[in-house]
């Protein structure tokens, strides 16, 4: 399926649903899901015309394109995504559907590692993200305390700049370097590390409250 027939199906199907929300009077949901399509359209438009300008993607085909090198069909495959995400996110919230937090993350990591094991078997590229990011967002919902949540995450954050900062400083001096590059997942892994092992902590914590 190319470019233009994606986009007027994205187009045709939010057409649809927002001529629903309007006979069913659903006015405040309209205007969330038109909200949510401008956002995440001006988002990708940003994201491609920086991409594209720095060599890390190109288009060969399209009706028309924006600074010579996004394609136009862009623009409405992504403002009908996110009007549909909006109307996804509705329904889900109105729906009795009761899923286990802890199956939902367990599902999502052994998914990452499933492809990571894959993809190395393979020799394909790889990245630890797909693992360390549902595993940082495990140990961020093992922390109740909002406080001990935003101190963790700061904390995370920090260690991921200063990860950046002294590897660039120490690739730069020769004292090492990556096969494939240095790439920013590395400093946000070790981030989501951490966010995990304090969860890891926390769990423990309750583990032995619990049968105390």
């Amino acid at each position: 399926m190319d470019l233009a027939t994606l986009s007027i199906v994205g187009l045709i199907t939010i057409a649809v649903l927002s001529l629903w929300a309007f006979l069913k009077g659903r006015v405040e949901l309209l205007k969330e899901s038109l909200l949510c399509g401008i956002l995440l359209a001006i988002a990708d438009l940003v994201v491609e015309l920086l991409g594209t300008s720095i060599g890390k993607w190109e288009y060969v085909e399209s009706v028309l394109f924006l600074g010579d090198r996004v394609p136009l069909e862009l623009v409405p495959i992504f403002f009908s995504l996110g009007m549909l995400i909006s109307f996804v996110y509705q329904w889900l919230n109105e729906s009795e559907l009761d899923i286990s937090l802890s199956l939902s993350l367990n599902t999502i990591i052994l998914l990452g590692m499933s492809v990571y094991i894959f993809r190395s078997f393979n020799d394909q590229p790889v990245a630890l993200v797909m693992i360390s990011v549902p595993l940082g967002f495990w140990g961020l919902m093992q922390i109740e305390e909002r406080r001990m949540k935003a101190l963790s995450i700061m904390f995370a954050s920090f260690v991921g700049v200063a990860d950046y900062v002294i590897e660039v400083m120490i690739i730069n001096s020769g004292g090492y370097g990556y096969s494939a590059g240095f790439r920013a997942e590395t400093p946000l892994t070790y981030s989501m590390v951490i966010i995990a092992i304090f969860g890891v902590i926390e769990w423990g914590r309750k583990r032995r409250t619990s049968t105390s």
